[in-house]
């Protein structure tokens, strides 16, 4: 093939009409955003410190809403559900569902530990990128080779990319409004509806407008998502410790 050839003798490989690959020599030509060691560094230590926040502040703010819910909702219904499901031993199942959904949000925020060393806040819609590739040409360097984030093509890898972002947070989100359903299966419901509408927004966001345009989006599922797996938590304090909200 004739772009093979190219490659092992080092000449520039045209992949497109608006895609030019060639041997590089410097860290400013390898694809990515320069970004020098202390940058890394500093990325790296404030994504540390930012990940322990970025799981507990927007669980405190869900477990606030679900006592609400829980609270001045139908709560002698709620309370009366849950006494009757704690004989089946209930609590442990919910305490299972919260452990579940917690890890599916680590998992998720952990490699950001290390995409923000390689994609800084400015890289824009380059950090839709989940993977960098490389060429296996060991007798030269070219590029990393990185999603095409211009023009339609770019339209349809944000939108694909906002589809994995579901796939990836979805397995807690169904878990616990599967047990959450049994106790509140109208706000359940409500809740359901709200993340339905936030994951359309941030894929559509994220398509049309690139990189912050799925901020919106985001944010609303990521709250649905929180205050679903708090309200599995009430159910297990209630079923466990008798408190009734």
């Amino acid at each position: 093939v004739a772009w093979e050839g190219a490659i092992k003798r080092g000449e520039p490989v045209a992949l497109s009409q608006n895609v030019m690959m060639s041997p590089v020599s410097d860290v400013m030509a390898t694809g990515l955003p320069p970004m020098t060691e202390d940058e890394q560094d500093d990325a790296r230590c404030k994504s540390l410190g930012l990940l322990p926040a970025f799981l507990i502040i927007p669980r405190v703010i869900g477990f606030l809403i679900a006592w609400a819910i829980a609270h001045f909702g139908s709560n002698v219904k709620y309370v009366q559900r849950i006494a009757a499901l704690s004989a089946s031993d209930i609590g442990y199942l919910a305490i299972g569902a919260v452990v579940f959904s917690f890890l599916v949000a680590l998992l998720n925020m952990y490699p950001t530990i290390y995409k923000n060393q390689v994609f800084s806040d400015k890289a824009g819609n380059l950090r839709a990128n989940m993977q960098v590739f490389k060429i296996n040409a060991p007798q030269q360097q070219y590029p990393y080779v990185v999603l095409e984030d211009e023009g339609t093509v770019g339209e349809y890898n944000r939108a694909n990319r906002s589809l994995h972002h579901f796939s990836e947070n979805a397995a807690g989100f169904v878990l616990c409004f599967l047990v959450a359903g049994m106790v509140f299966p109208l706000p359940v419901m409500v809740i359901v509806c709200i993340f339905a509408f936030a994951r359309i927004a941030h894929q559509i966001g994220y398509a049309e407008r690139g990189y912050g345009g799925h901020a919106f989006g985001f944010v609303l599922a990521m709250l649905c998502t929180v205050t679903m797996e708090m309200l599995v938590l009430l159910i297990a304090i209630g079923a466990l410790g008798g408190w009734q909200f």
